[in-house]
């Protein structure tokens, strides 16, 4: 009787044809057949979607909202009662959200918060997270401390173990998640397709992450006449111009693979265009994806009797074979050689995909992480052909159509066996025989769905309000973001325009600026020579009778030879040469002995954690300076967020600021990293060292001006001018907000 009664509120950003609403839509006719009322609360609505289009509300401000509107919380909170209540005949007794942490609207996560604190009964499915190969995402969802309400009355519905696991692990107590498999509705009997010809054929949407490349690949290792298909191209841009990008790739190569083929021509004379047809009269379903919630197709393949080719995801056959279900015959990886690939360009793009990737998670990226992401992707000569870019997919792919002899290279490992992938692949499209029949999808029927949803709802109303709690979410984002779970087909995209005021580096200078320094240099200094003199003898060494004297000396000589407008000169040869010391003899600690006794310096107050926060945000960090081989000891442990590509110091280069050398230089460095001038910082604090020749070589500017040490006689006109470092913090921080791009 309870489910008589029980009214469900569930919302969703949009209806669209697959993903999400086709899971929703099963959901509903399972929870029509089971009696509980209930409402679709939604965005938009596209497409055909059967029933549920009757059960549905569309709701201005619920779908994608990826920039602040008119629109509030409160507001969008406000319109969902208010339509739930009308479709329903009162208030819902559950709040069911799909996706709420998505980073897909900038609202939701608040309406979630405001719903938990209420004492609403929730339940929060998590198909996918921003967290995971989602950083274009990431943003919407950044810093929100109360996105993972945790209260008897929020309930966390998971797709797979995994998901649950990193929940429960980051702090989530284990009787408020649980698993909710998605129903999976068998269809009429469909007969295996009778046609002699193999017709391998990819349910899915040709989104990135779908690793459409593999699919190139396998059809150019299939046996003759065998011949692949994928349903749909994606709808986004950004999608769309890879999928396009595959489609022009595979004619050229005269692949036998069609794209988007479901509503445009039919699989066979006669047949028709609809998803029912080409799945009717597919051999094979497949599967490439790198990265799937449920994975849909997995189980398709046997609710349709198909058998199911591909790549192995471990994290859902894991979950099936808890089940007695063995999914498919699937490898774990596809293996070509190291040779294959031009391993500088490897690690180009790793470099560049990750600081894209920690930039949109905010997170540090040290060169640490780097190097752990390049050699995960090795293994004993091999590389896993799924994660590469998909440049170099490309030229793998034309390697082996070039010559008939490379395709008996590549190879698909199962387990820890290996076995060419054209043997792999021909024993695999002649086998049509499904390794799983439908009576064994009993876990994924709707009967099952409907006991455990209900169970779910009916605990959920039975509990008493109680103090709301949070997980952290940066235990989350942890869980995912490690140097071994990087995956180029996971990265955020490169932006196609640079933005105004975006910062995606950050270039400081030091003394003034980082370093609280006294005025002058080198000079002839009577005052500091008894220091001098005991350092050098602490070393061993015979000092001169004015130690600063001869080093001026010496510093004229070199820079009249230099033939350079603004000479630098190494310090550790000058003494060298003062103490006639052999060429190669090690002088650095002299002379950061000497210069931390003759030039004390201090850190600048709240420099530090300024760039610990600005590195938080994943923004590349560098030095220019005029400085010698002791200035980022220093500096401390604040010097080991600089990239050493990007601490250029005039010592290492014969010349000083304001040489436009030295920005020439930067501008070299940062474009390795495919970062622009614009989209880059200088931070100084001399107008006419610092700010005038980095905006002259096309860099944003910021002049610090918030001690008296560092103030610099000089005009200029910096973007920003500041004394408080959280100042130049707020400044970076807007420069680099942005909507989140896509899925």
């Amino acid at each position: 009787q309870a489910s008589q009664v029980m009214r469900v509120a569930v919302v969703h950003y949009h209806l669209s044809l697959g993903g999400v609403a086709q899971v929703i839509d099963a959901a509903s006719n399972a929870l029509a057949a089971t009696g509980i009322q209930h409402v679709i609360l939604t965005g938009e609505i596209q497409g055909s979607i059967s029933a549920i289009s009757k059960r549905s509300v569309v709701v201005k401000g619920l779908g994608y909202l990826t920039a602040p509107a008119e629109l509030t919380a409160e507001d969008l909170l406000v319109s969902m009662r208010k339509a739930a209540n009308s479709a329903l005949g009162g208030p819902p007794d559950i709040w069911h959200f799909h996706n709420h942490s998505l980073g897909k609207n900038i609202l939701i996560a608040d309406v979630v918060a405001s719903l938990a604190k209420a004492g609403e009964c929730l339940v929060l499915q998590i198909h996918d997270l921003a967290e995971s190969g989602r950083p274009e995402n990431y943003s919407l969802i950044a810093g929100f401390s109360e996105l993972y309400p945790v209260s008897p009355r929020v309930h966390y519905a998971f797709l797979n173990s995994r998901d649950l696991n990193i929940f429960v692990n980051a702090g989530l107590p284990s009787q408020w998640g649980s698993l909710l498999k998605n129903p999976i509705d068998l269809p009429h009997e469909t007969a295996p397709s009778p046609s002699p010809t193999p017709l391998i054929f990819a349910p899915i949407r040709g989104i990135r992450r779908k690793n459409l490349g593999e699919l190139a690949l396998l059809s150019a290792l299939a046996p003759a006449r065998a011949w692949f298909a994928t349903s749909r191209a994606p709808t986004h841009p950004d999608a769309l111009v890879i999928h396009q990008r595959w489609q022009k790739f595979s004619r050229r190569m005269q692949l036998p693979i069609e794209f988007d083929v479901v509503e445009k021509f039919a699989p066979t004379a006669g047949a028709g265009t609809d998803f029912q047809s080409w799945v009717a009269h597919a051999t094979h379903l497949i599967t490439t994806s790198v990265a799937e919630g449920f994975g849909l197709t997995f189980l398709e393949a046997i609710a349709h009797r198909k058998p199911l080719i591909g790549r192995n995801l471990p994290h859902l056959t894991e979950d099936h074979r808890f089940y007695h279900i063995h999914t498919g015959n699937l490898y774990d990886q596809i293996l070509i050689p190291v040779e294959w690939v031009d391993l500088t360009l490897l690690h180009d793009q790793l470099r560049l995909d990750l600081e894209r990737n920690y930039r949109a998670y905010q997170r540090p990226l040290s060169k640490s992480i780097i190097e752990l992401a390049l050699a995960s992707l090795q293994n004993e000569g091999w590389l896993d052909f799924g994660n590469l870019p998909e440049s170099l997919q490309q030229g793998v792919i034309e390697r082996v159509v070039s010559d008939p002899a490379n395709r008996l290279i590549p190879c698909v490992k199962i387990a820890d066996a290996i076995q060419p992938a054209t043997r792999w692949l021909e024993e695999a499209i002649t086998n049509r025989v499904p390794t799983a029949t439908p009576a064994q999808l009993a876990p994924y029927s709707r009967d099952a769905y409907q006991k455990n949803i209900r169970g779910i709802y009916q605990n959920l109303i039975a509990q008493p309000e109680n103090v709301v709690s949070y997980l952290h979410p940066e235990k989350i984002l942890t869980a995912h973001l490690t140097p071994e779970k990087f995956h180029f087909l996971l990265s955020a995209l490169k932006p196609a325009l640079p933005r105004k005021n975006i910062c995606r580096a950050v270039i400081f200078d030091i003394y003034g600026t980082l370093l609280i320094s006294s005025h002058g240099g080198v000079q002839q200094d009577v005052m500091a020579d008894p220091l001098l003199r005991d350092v050098l003898r602490d070393f061993g060494h015979t000092p001169p009778t004015s130690p600063s004297d001869e080093l001026y000396r010496a510093v004229q000589r070199h820079h009249m030879a230099a033939g350079v407008r603004y000479p630098e000169i190494d310090l550790r040869r000058l003494w060298r040469e003062i103490l006639n010391l052999p060429e190669g003899s090690d002088t650095s600690e002299l002379v950061e002995a000497l210069e931390a006794a003759w030039h004390p310096t201090n850190p600048m107050p709240r420099a530090a954690a300024t760039i610990g926060a600005i590195s938080r945000l994943g923004i590349s960090l560098g030095l220019l300076s005029n400085a010698q081989s002791n200035t980022l000891t220093s500096l401390g442990d604040v010097a080991d967020l600089f990239a050493p590509e990007l601490t250029i110091l005039s010592y290492q280069h014969g010349f000083a600021k304001p040489s436009p050398e030295l920005f020439q230089i930067l501008t070299d460095r940062i474009s390795e990293r495919g970062i622009l001038p614009a989209e880059t910082l200088f931070v100084g604090n001399d107008p006419l060292q610092d700010i005038v020749p980095a905006k002259n070589a096309g860099f944003q500017t910021a002049l610090f001006t918030g001690h008296p040490e560092s103030r610099r006689d000089g005009e200029c006109e910096p973007d920003l001018a500041f004394e408080n470092w959280s100042d130049l913090f707020s400044y970076i921080r807007a420069g680099n907000e942005r909507p989140s791009d896509h899925s």
